[in-house]
This record gives structure tokens, C-alpha cells and sequence, in this order.
């Protein structure tokens, strides 16, 4: 737990995801947010809001580590909970990203076989 984060800059393969001078940082911990530690909590509840503040500081001192000043630079954050991905994505019990087994590929990309027709979701990158 904690020892892994993935880091990634959407805004460099489309930068109208972020004003001018800006970019979008999409960091998370794959697979290591053990659901029931958030399962019985109150969405609406202090409990939850300082519970989220508790879970976010790994990821903040990994990008403090590529960016020192981060957290003052900083112009929007949001923290997603696997109580976010079950509400928001439908995903069972909060699991967030695709299923890649490290010997058998890299993330999916969007395109299809068929023309116009792409992936899109949190299975998808970018």
C-alpha cells in the first residue's frame, strides 16, 4: 500500500484540457485503495472530507518530488475515492483504470477498427 502512483499529463496529447500555460495532472495509486476502508463512510461526512485529505498526502509528496512547489501552484484539485469511481463510473466496489497484466501489453489506447468509433472511460488512456 503506498508504494506505487501513476502520473499522467492528459493535456499534452489534447491542450484544450487546460487553459493556456496550464496542464492537467492525473496522478492515482493502481490498485492499492483498499475499498473497505471507505465502504461504511458518509460521502456528506467530515469523517469522509478528512479521510480523503489523509489518502491524498502519498500522492502529493510523489509530485512534490517532480515538483516541489505543487501544492502552490496548483489552480484546481480534485480527489477522487472509490466511493467517487462507484458513484461517477459505475465501478464495482470503486476499482478505477484497466486490468493490465505487466507481461501482456500496455494501456489501452482509444481507437477502434472501425472509423469514428472510439473507447472512451477510465479503461482508456489517454
Amino acid at each position: 500500500e503506498d508504494n506505487a502512483a501513476l502520473l499522467s499529463i492528459p493535456s499534452v496529447h489534447d491542450e484544450t484540457l487546460a487553459p493556456e500555460g496550464h496542464a492537467v495532472l492525473h496522478i492515482y495509486t493502481p490498485a492499492t485503495e483498499r475499498y473497505s476502508r471507505w465502504e461504511k463512510v458518509d460521502r456528506q461526512s467530515k469523517e469522509y472530507e478528512n479521510l480523503k485529505h489523509e489518502r491524498s498526502q502519498f500522492l502529493w509528496s510523489v509530485l512534490e518530488k517532480i515538483i516541489p512547489d505543487i501544492r502552490q501552484r496548483a489552480k484546481l484539485v480534485q480527489v477522487g475515492t472509490p466511493l467517487t469511481h462507484q458513484r461517477f463510473l459505475r465501478r464495482h466496489r470503486g476499482s478505477y483504470g484497466p486490468a493490465i497484466k505487466a507481461d501482456e501489453g500496455s494501456f489501452p489506447f482509444p481507437k477502434t477498427p472501425i472509423d469514428g468509433l472510439l473507447l472512451c472511460g477510465d479503461s482508456c488512456f489517454p
